[in-house]
């Protein structure tokens, strides 16, 4: 079990599976009820198309399913969920062979914004998936399980089948890909300035 993961969740967690194991659709609709949304935003995050996470949400959810009869009280559902569309995302992405074009982060925008707010926030979330969309998949992997999913450096190794330090040496590379390629993006368009 690893340190962040309380014996009080994973004991909980066993009995809701326990639940689903022996054909309880309440259990699972009370996992699918937290758990989904969460799914989703992370496949989202890692595949860019929100149609295609709904799918790996849907797959992951049905994954919990099937593993629930062999289930063991090692780790919490919600590791597990990680895991698992974390892996099916990235399994997407090679099925698709090519880079993610079109991330659409825009529809995880907060609606209580202004419209001059929520341009200004759309512009700088399409030109974040753009830079995103550019790194290799581990490193985009590494930063939205970071940033977007707010996990502790411990949840994100774990999650993406890494040591602490290895993983803690992959976001600091991917972020410094990012830097560069925002840093890059800021020079040309103070020269598109000067030169409009």
């Amino acid at each position: 079990m690893s340190p962040f993961q309380s014996d009080g969740s994973v004991r909980k967690d066993g009995e809701l599976m326990r639940r689903i194991a022996a054909g309880d659709t309440g259990a699972l609709r009370q996992i699918m009820d937290v758990q989904a949304p969460r799914l989703t935003r992370l496949a989202l995050g890692i595949v860019g198309r929100l149609d295609e996470a709904e799918d790996v949400a849907q797959e992951t959810l049905l994954a919990l399913w099937n593993a629930a009869p062999q289930w063991q009280e090692k780790s919490t559902v919600g590791a597990f969920l990680r895991t698992v569309a974390t892996r099916k995302s990235i399994d997407l992405l090679r099925k698709r062979q090519s880079q993610v074009e079109d991330f659409e982060f825009d529809r995880l925008l907060d609606p209580g914004q202004g419209p001059e707010a929520e341009l200004e926030k759309r512009e700088d979330l399409a030109r974040l998936a753009e830079m995103m969309a550019a790194l290799p998949e581990n490193q985009r992997t590494a930063l939205v399980l970071a940033h977007f999913e707010g996990l502790s450096h411990a949840e994100a190794a774990e999650t993406m089948e890494l040591g602490v330090d290895a993983y803690s040496s992959l976001l600091a590379r991917a972020r410094r890909a990012l830097r560069q390629k925002f840093e890059g993006a800021e020079m040309e368009k103070g020269g598109d300035d000067d030169h409009g």
